[in-house]
């Protein structure tokens, strides 16, 4: 496989976009692309970032609830899908993305509390971002990251299971 797989978290405010390896075994963050107002910019980046990775296929993360139903984030990320197939030429799987941005947040603060521990025992001082800006839009892209890694790895177990 030469051609990767790219994965969207749609949220009200930004959309975090993570991208596979042309192997399609490791997702990584790629970025975070700002929803306000305009789509027409919106559907012109993501055609951007799909031809110029030569992606295949496209994973949207489905808000789905703890009691397996989809509520409002779910309809409005389901017409989001619906608006963007109309402007893309290559097919769309949804994946339920339950729990991936609390998993994000968990992750990156976990990194957060490592990286400032390194830095009080070095003396140095910790900037970071606090509550928004960059820390919110690594959410956006990690939670992306983890939701394409839960398609990859299920793509990758589902011949074996398979066989079993």
């Amino acid at each position: 496989m030469t051609a990767r797989i790219l994965a969207l978290d749609v949220g009200e405010a930004r959309i975090g976009v993570a991208i596979s390896d042309a192997s399609q075994i490791l997702a990584s963050p790629y970025t975070t692309l700002e929803v306000a107002g305009n789509e027409v910019r919106l559907w012109e980046a993501l055609r951007r970032i799909i031809e110029e990775n030569e992606v295949e296929a496209l994973v949207v993360g489905l808000p789905v609830s703890l009691d397996g139903q989809i509520h409002q984030q779910g309809e409005r990320v389901l017409a989001f899908v619906e608006r963007l197939k109309r402007h893309i030429k290559i097919p769309v799987d949804l994946w339920d993305e339950r729990l991936s941005t609390v998993e994000a947040q968990r992750l990156l603060a976990e990194r957060e509390q490592e990286e400032g521990g390194r830095r009080s025992r070095r003396g140095g001082h910790r900037g970071g971002q606090g509550k928004g800006g960059r820390n919110r839009q690594g959410i956006d892209a990690l939670a992306a990251t983890l939701i394409l890694q839960q398609y990859l790895n299920h793509r990758h177990q589902a011949p074996e299971e398979a066989s079993q």
